[in-house]
């Protein structure tokens, strides 16, 4: 069963913005809705997302993009 709190409250529990925490939301990244006007989150999924991040350190700066340049410019400093 979801522990759905207010945001207000999971910005309190967590190190993210309220207004950070609402994105996530309305991303996918972490389970939450709004009703009636009022947004809630999964405060244990929000949780986990957390700890998802902490673990992925510096690597979720890491885009594809910047995967493909690096290859780049390894090979050509490898010619």
């Amino acid at each position: 069963m979801p522990n759905l709190v207010l945001l207000t409250k999971a910005a309190e529990e967590s190190a993210y913005s309220i207004v950070h925490i609402r994105h996530l939301v309305r991303s996918g990244l972490v389970r939450g809705a709004k009703q009636g006007g009022i947004w809630l989150v999964d405060l244990d999924d929000l949780k986990r997302y957390e700890e998802e991040m902490d673990e992925a350190g510096r690597a979720k700066y890491i885009t594809q993009k910047n995967r493909e340049k690096q290859a780049e410019s390894t090979l050509n400093e490898n010619n």
